[in-house]
């Protein structure tokens, strides 16, 4: 068998359902073993920043590894900013291109490829025998599942039409759960048994090791309301005792909450100053933290606490409700005092106005309840995560994570549509995000067919360097735009388009979306000025 057919086939084999990519010299005949030998779904992106994105979209949403391929020398540079964006976010993903051929040493695009993965803090296989190539693959498979993170996997081109052996089993990645230590936990259910306001924080740890059950059900015996940090956003959302995301994109009603609790139990998380509120954490500030995680290092390495646990999520929960049962724990009244209706009921409504809360509740409205959504980074994000409902953990993905980079959205819920396409896949970008990276990447989900929806904050300009040169005294216009309509660029990329400019239009966003047979955009038109 030869390179590109035995990599197709490892990539088939072991769950590579879709492959995201650029074609070029490296990988067009991977490419066509793919699609042609082993009938798996290739989706051609626009730019190779846009593949990365998918992948790790599509990962996130199916909770396997993603796959995406590109070029060596350019095409793998073009994903370097994306791909550190995956790395902070932890997501696994093989990202396979090629080298330049050794018999051309001066090639011109020849660079040392090693140093920028390892640089943005993804790993480097490169394949130095043709004939274990696909064993290299399916070893690199196993390491970007087993580490959560993902790997450039390099295989010469000139490798390509050489004979190859064959792969090898790949192993389903079994993280070792870190056995609990007993006095640890004794401790930790002591301060939880005599909290008067306790209040439970599933991290993202929670979502891998699905231990939203016996976290909720931890909850619900130790009296508390949920709160999530942003990356496991959706989970106890059928939970009526569920306050959304801590930090600083915690709703009103969740900041009281943390303002009043005197006990925090985090599970899952890393924790990090966003989710303490920012600089000075002061939504844990005098209260008593209980951190469980199953990385050591991160234990309290962010904040001082109280009492410190290496064990996985679903283990420690199951434990400490165990102990909370054997005293016979009566649940304090706090997640009772914290109760509130849903966030969208807040907006005001007698203002003529068009308000970005006011819209985004209307559209959150407009879409089918069982939905997937991205949010980009800009300064409508606060607004967009506490009204964009998302019906659990899965379906909710946030792209500025970790890197703080804009215009991932479009290209990440591409990749979420394409794992589950049955649901609609929902973006939330600003203007300027959108034109950086989510422009070309519509038309890959109109020729892809995907049930693409994007919403388009569209206030003319860079949101936050808009506000940090007003505050400073200096001239806004030169963070300002004069974009077309985005609304009629859909409809020329293909899809369809509406445009929002006020309170009026709102009524037709139901109808709109109920009609959509294409990728969309809403294109919300706001005032750059009226917008905090």
């Amino acid at each position: 068998m030869k390179v590109h057919s035995a990599l197709a086939a490892t990539i088939a084999d072991h769950g590579g359902h879709a492959v995201f990519g650029v074609m070029g010299d490296a990988n067009m005949f991977l490419i066509d073993s793919l699609v042609h030998e082993r009938q798996v779904r290739y989706v051609p992106a626009a730019n190779e920043a846009g593949a990365v994105l998918m992948g790790a979209g599509y990962a996130a949403r199916s909770g396997a590894v993603g796959f995406a391929t590109v070029t060596y020398g350019p095409g793998l540079l073009n994903a370097v900013g994306t791909l550190v964006s995956v790395v902070r976010q932890r997501t696994p993903l093989v990202l396979i291109t090629g080298e330049t051929p050794s018999a051309r040493p001066r090639h011109s695009q020849r660079i040392d490829q090693s140093a920028f993965a390892v640089a943005a803090g993804a790993g480097y296989v490169r394949v130095d025998e043709a004939n274990v190539a696909a064993r290299d693959l399916g070893r690199t498979l196993e390491r970007a599942a087993s580490e959560r993170r993902p790997y450039v996997f390099a295989c010469p081109s000139d490798f390509t039409f050489r004979e190859c052996g064959p792969g090898v089993a790949v192993r389903t990645p079994t993280a070792t759960r870190p056995v609990a230590d007993l006095d640890a936990l004794d401790r930790a259910a002591g301060v939880l048994a005599t909290a008067s306001r306790p209040l439970v924080l599933a991290g993202h740890g929670c979502v891998s090791s699905d231990a939203a059950g016996p976290t909720a059900r931890l909850a619900e015996a130790l009296g508390a309301p949920l709160m999530t940090t942003l990356p496991a956003k959706g989970l106890f959302a059928a939970n009526e005792y569920d306050l959304g995301v801590c930090g600083t994109f915690s709703a009103p009603p969740a900041v009281e909450a943390l303002q009043r609790a005197d006990c925090i139990v985090a599970v899952g998380t890393s924790l990090n100053r966003l989710t303490g509120g920012g600089e000075g954490w002061p939504y844990f500030e005098g209260k008593v933290l209980v951190h469980c995680d199953t990385d050591p290092a991160a234990i309290l390495s962010r904040h001082a606490g109280d009492i410190g646990v290496v064990a996985d999520a679903a283990d420690f929960a199951s434990a400490i409700l165990a102990m909370l049962e054997e005293i016979g724990h009566r649940p304090s009244a706090f997640r009772e005092q914290c109760r509130t209706g849903p966030v969208n009921d807040r907006p005001g409504r007698g203002s003529t106005n068009l308000e970005l809360a006011t819209v985004l509740a209307a559209i959150d409205e407009a879409l089918p309840s069982a939905r997937m959504v991205t949010v980009d980074g800009g300064r409508f994000s606060a607004e967009a995560i506490t009204r964009m409902r998302v019906p659990d953990a899965r379906s909710w993905a946030c792209s500025f994570a970790g890197f703080g980079a804009v215009g991932n959205a479009v290209s990440t819920a591409i990749g979420m549509g394409c794992a589950a396409p049955e649901l609609p896949s929902v973006a939330v970008v600003g203007d300027g995000g959108f034109m950086l990276g989510g422009l070309s990447e519509f038309n890959t989900a109109v020729r892809c067919g995907l049930d693409l929806v994007v919403v388009i904050v569209n206030d003319s300009s860079y949101g936050a360097e808009y506000r940090k040169l007003q505050a400073e005294g200096f001239d806004t216009a030169l963070s300002t735009f004069v974009w077309p309509s985005f609304a009629d660029v859909a409809a020329s990329l293909g899809g369809a388009g509406i445009r929002v400019t006020s309170r009026a239009d709102l009524g037709a966003l139901t109808t709109f979306l109920e009609a959509r047979k294409t990728p969309v955009v809403i294109e919300v038109v706001l005032d750059a000025s009226q917008i905090t």
